[in-house]
């Protein structure tokens, strides 16, 4: 379902649609109710965020509601300021995390130009950690952002947001926005349509691709997956990747678990971080897009959060 020359928007179930990134880039949706479209997640730059708008203006014809952050990465808020005419709604921590890592505001957004900040958005905040300037890795990540797209980088924030959970009742549906606590970052929601059987996860699945750690709370992120799969669900619409169902959950929480106990066995076999790094691996999954390019930095952001737990 996904298109590798340009994203594109889905139906994946009566008046839910998905626009799903090219080539695995990051994911958006939105939802038809009676008092417009509530957008999900607002893509990774101003470029194409302006053509979700002008696609879901084509398709549905409605105005639009309201704007939901499933969470604070660059890849799905930097688009929020072609959303800034709408409340934009997402959890507190959402909210804390851009005024933690961005600092005071120029009126009521941030521009950033430095690369560390754009790459902290990104990444998380430990990247520059994982990745130090001289790092040979360092040289994918630059070329992740080389995009003049990414020069001057614009962050409208939330205009509103919740804690633990929030509901959106419609005349033949509830959508539920729900936080279970850390996981992928700190401040990851889900957006569930209970009679639709829909869910939303945000960038608690990455599906086709090899999972980015970063500064996750990776017991968290397992933890919150399992409760995912509890729900009755029929489409899983992830922040990366094709729409897909709980089996391919499953299958990321499994990867996730795999991680984790091939890093704790070389902590408790008393390796060093660099021995980790350098042959801690997961063959079964080293067919998966991004393995190669990712692994030895998920093994050392892994090696780290478990070290200091």
């Amino acid at each position: 379902m996904t298109n590798p020359t340009g994203p594109q928007l889905v139906t994946v179930a009566p008046g839910v649609h998905a626009w799903i990134g090219a080539g695995g880039d990051s994911n958006a949706g939105a939802i038809d109710t009676p008092d417009g479209l509530l957008v999900i997640d607002a893509q990774q730059y101003p470029r194409l965020a302006r053509q979700f708008r002008e696609a879901l203006a084509e398709k549905v014809a409605k105005p639009l509601r309201m704007l939901i952050d499933t969470h604070c990465h660059l890849d799905h808020t930097h688009g929020n300021v072609v959303f800034a005419d709408l409340p934009i709604l997402a959890h507190a921590k959402t909210l804390t995390a851009m005024d933690q890592a961005l600092g005071p505001r120029s009126g009521d957004r941030w521009t950033i130009t430095d690369f560390p900040t754009k790459l902290r958005m990104l990444f998380g905040q430990n990247i520059m950690e994982l990745v130090p300037d001289g790092d040979p890795a360092q040289a994918w990540f630059r070329q992740r952002i080389s995009l003049p797209d990414y020069d001057t980088v614009t962050i409208v924030p939330p205009s509103q947001t919740f804690a633990d959970e929030f509901a959106f009742q419609l005349p033949n549906e509830t959508v539920h926005l729900n936080y279970w606590g850390p996981a992928h970052c700190d401040g990851d929601i889900v957006v569930h349509l209970e009679k639709s059987r829909v869910i939303f996860l945000g960038d608690l699945l990455f599906h086709g691709r090899f999972p980015w750690l970063g500064d996750c709370d990776l017991d968290g992120w397992i933890d919150r997956l399992a409760r995912v799969l509890t729900l009755d669900i029929a489409v899983v619409v992830p922040g990366h990747g094709a729409p897909t169902d709980l089996a391919a959950v499953a299958r990321f929480r499994d990867m996730l678990i795999a991680l984790r106990g091939a890093v704790s066995q070389a902590i408790k076999s008393g390796w060093s971080e660099d021995a980790a790094v350098r042959d801690v691996h997961l063959p079964q999954y080293a067919g998966i897009n991004r393995y190669k390019d990712w692994m030895p930095l998920d093994v050392k952001a892994a090696y780290r959060y478990l070290r200091g737990k």
